[in-house]
């Protein structure tokens, strides 16, 4: 089964043609429903898409775009990108060395309200497996997915994160300023990947080393070795990746949409096998190469994404 990851611009642009009752967009969901009928694709939704609908102020065109993409992704589900995945991918490389492995895609891709913010729901109290098992259900269940999110507490939460989000755009800035200083491009990349394996890798590194006795580094590790060991984290280095790539471009200030896109992009490009994505995200991916290095198809052209799902 494919798994599909739809940024929001894409997700409006399928919701029209869908509207329209004609035409080859409308033509092309329709295939999509009975792929997804048939257990050929899988369409998952994420927290940035439900966030950026839900911030739309005309109540009719909210509810339309919500529940065509209840309707599409049947509740499947992509967690955010968190801590913990990042946690999980570096352990993996300490489990490759015992012959163990986490399979992180079944915990990022999964249903409903626990899966879309990347938890794992539980059920306290004195139940029968059974009974915890239906509840469960219940929790993660369609029904329950629509009716969360389509509160007026989600919808004021979706406002309020936007507005965090804007509030960060000047700290994003700073922190660029301040790691890109050198005008040499090379010194630049060096510094930003310096800054990031010893915020985001050692120190996970260290802990799992206390953990199973073993390291995975070494004290004579280049730059190049560095990436190398950094390339084995999917989400990880994806993140690293476009945000570098993003953040090169001086003349482009950074915009409180990117920073969703980034993290969206994060993992549909990490865990899934096909992203329908806008250009400029899509671009920066293949710059890096990450649709070959981690073989997804990274795409923003309506016919490329047809073939993608139809021709393969």
């Amino acid at each position: 089964m494919k798994i599909i990851y739809l940024d929001q611009n894409k997700w409006i642009l399928l919701s029209k043609g869908w509207h329209e009752g004609a035409g080859e967009v409308y033509d092309l969901v329709c295939e999509l429903k009975k792929k997804i009928e048939n257990k050929e694709i899988m369409i998952v939704i994420s927290l940035i898409n439900l966030n950026e609908t839900l911030k739309r102020i005309d109540e009719r065109s909210r509810n339309k775009l919500l529940d065509f993409m209840f309707e599409l992704s049947q509740g499947n589900t992509i967690a955010p990108f968190r801590d913990w995945i990042i946690d999980d991918e570096i352990e993996n490389l300490f489990l490759e060395r015992i012959g163990k492995r986490i399979n992180i895609q079944s915990k990022i891709i999964r249903k409903g309200v626990s899966g879309i913010i990347g938890m794992e729901a539980s059920i306290k109290g004195d139940f029968s497996e059974e009974a915890k098992t239906e509840r469960l259900n219940k929790v993660n269940s369609l029904e329950t997915f629509k009716t969360i999110f389509s509160t007026p507490e989600s919808i004021s939460r979706a406002k309020e994160y936007s507005a965090y989000m804007k509030e960060q755009i000047d700290r994003f800035e700073k922190v660029r300023i301040k790691e890109r200083y050198q005008i040499d491009k090379k010194a630049q990349f060096e510094t930003v990947l310096k800054n990031f394996f010893r915020e985001f890798i050692i120190k996970r590194g260290i802990s799992f080393f206390l953990k199973y006795g073993f390291t995975i580094f070494r004290q004579d590790m280049t730059i190049n070795d560095l990436q190398d060991l950094m390339k084995r984290l999917p989400a990880t280095y994806t993140y690293f990746s476009l945000e570098d790539r993003r953040s090169r471009d001086f003349n482009r200030k950074i915009k409180a949409n990117d920073l969703s896109d980034l993290m969206s992009f994060t993992m549909g490009i990490s865990y899934c096998d096909i992203i329908f994505g806008e250009n400029m995200f899509v671009d920066l991916a293949k710059q890096s190469n990450l649709d070959k290095m981690y073989g997804v198809i990274i795409t923003s052209s309506l016919e490329d994404f047809k073939m993608a799902v139809f021709d393969s």
